[in-house]
């Protein structure tokens, strides 16, 4: 027997930058879009700013409808890491197509969609199939590093797009030319470092060497053979009260995350002139100051809350990101309506724990409730009804802040934060499991299938 290691090995930290950069264009698209780009052309060419966030929802649901139509077949067709480049390169394509039509509102806006439709799919979908296939149980540590890029785009990233647009007196290619060089970079390391499965390249699922490579890749091939005949298809996905309870607090979590940071900085400038402008402080500097800050403890926040989902599982991370986004909506709330900044930073910097970690959720909980066979069957369903239900994150915000000022915001987000502690309370993993014995026996298969879940791998230690 090998030595087993504790380490991603080379071409598993490969894998966790492929999906870190895959995060780093979706995030990019929607963030500069919806926080930049829409006050941007608002403010200088007229355009209806309120679009943008309806648009990103529409977008967000056809690839919801996608993935639900094709996402199985897919997961399992063993070309997922060659699918996710080629829509990483259609979605850079489409990135210079957007900056080239920054006159036109209507074209910006399809090239736009387009562009960060395919990033959603592949970077969430795809790249993160292919991480779950590769980390079954140490899902949650890779994906805490990997989602760092949330709080760096949200924080760094916005800041230096925001200069470079400024610097260059508006020159789009200028501005978005970091990100299509981190998109090329991303691809590049994917062709030349990445197989669809560790075993196929001579690595080791984990990196767990204590198997020999002749074992690890007899698994590989008999694992291969039963993902096609997975019990968890979209029918009893439905019937599963715990796929429910499991999946919709992450929706939650998602709400709150990418529904707000989409409107940072509206509500840093509405936060900033009543806060900061008495005390002879400039709402631009305050904000641009905020925006690192914010970003060095979402890092810190989706790290240790990465470590917590591996060591302890998936369920007891998500219920503390419920809370953390419990006590975001009632500082924010409190700071806002007393106009007290140093509460509402705390509400906000709550917010910032678990906004990175929110994202890995539905690889984390894919690979930690069900057997290595079923993972891409299972993710197929969690990752798309998690994605519909953010997808409504920037228009609710958007549009309760317009009409009813932010301070109601974070009213929703306390309740939505509580709603997502019940759910995620009642959430029983051994009722999940008891029900994959039920549909294995109906459908005539074992059991015990082939692999433990990474929960019972847990449990057993």
């Amino acid at each position: 027997m090998q030595k087993k290691s504790i380490g991603f090995g080379f071409r598993g930290w490969i894998v966790l930058i492929y999906q870190f950069l895959a995060f780093v264009m979706y995030v990019s698209l929607n963030n500069f879009g919806q926080n930049v780009m829409a006050n941007v052309n608002a403010n200088v060419r007229g355009w209806n700013a309120t679009l943008v966030p309806t648009v990103y929802t529409i977008v967000c649901v056809v690839s919801v409808i996608i993935q639900f139509i094709f996402g199985k077949r897919i997961a399992n067709s063993g070309k997922v890491k060659n699918l996710s480049m080629i829509l990483l390169t259609i979605s850079g394509v489409l990135t210079i197509a957007t900056a080239l039509n920054g006159s036109n509102e209507v074209l910006w806006l399809i090239t736009w969609a387009l562009a960060t439709g395919i990033a959603i799919i592949a970077a969430t979908f795809m790249v993160s199939t292919v991480v779950g296939q590769w980390f079954p149980r140490r899902k949650g540590t890779v994906m805490g590093l990997a989602t760092l890029a949330f709080p760096v785009i949200n924080g760094v990233g916005l800041t230096i797009f925001s200069n470079l647009l400024s610097n260059s007196r508006g020159n789009m290619i200028i501005a978005w030319l970091p990100w299509l060089i981190l998109d090329f970079i991303a691809i590049l390391l994917c062709g030349l470092f990445i197989k669809e499965y560790p075993e196929q390249c001579g690595a080791y699922p984990d990196n767990d060497k204590s198997m020999t490579p002749e074992v690890a890749k007899a698994m590989m091939e008999k694992q291969a053979e039963a993902r096609k005949r997975s019990v968890w298809n979209l029918k009893n996905m439905a019937r599963t009260v715990d796929f429910w309870l499991i999946t919709i607090p992450q929706g939650i979590l998602l709400i709150g995350a990418v529904g707000v940071m989409t409107q940072v900085m509206p509500i840093f400038m509405q936060f900033g002139y009543v806060a900061f402008t008495d005390h002879g402080i400039s709402p631009t500097a305050v904000g641009a100051i905020l925006l690192l800050v914010n970003a060095a403890i979402a890092c810190a926040g989706s790290w240790i809350l990465g470590i917590i989902d591996t060591k302890f599982g998936t369920k007891k991370a998500i219920l503390i990101s419920d809370i953390f986004m419990i006590l975001s909506g009632i500082f924010c709330y409190i700071g806002n309506s007393t106009m007290n900044n140093v509460v509402f930073l705390i509400g906000f910097w709550f917010l910032q724990i678990f906004m990175g970690a929110s994202s890995n959720f539905t690889v984390s909980s894919a690979a930690q409730y069900w057997k290595r066979e079923d993972f891409p069957s299972a993710y197929s369903y969690i990752n798309p009804l998690a994605n519909l239900i953010c997808a409504f994150g920037p228009i609710i915000v958007a549009g309760i802040g317009a009409a009813a000022g932010f301070t109601t915001v974070w009213i929703v987000i306390f309740g939505l934060g509580v709603l997502a502690t019940i759910l995620t309370l009642a959430f029983k993993p051994s009722r999940l499991m008891e029900r994959d014995k039920l549909y294995r026996r109906e459908a005539g298969l074992p059991e015990e299938g082939l692999s433990k879940t990474a929960e019972e791998m847990r449990l057993a230690k």
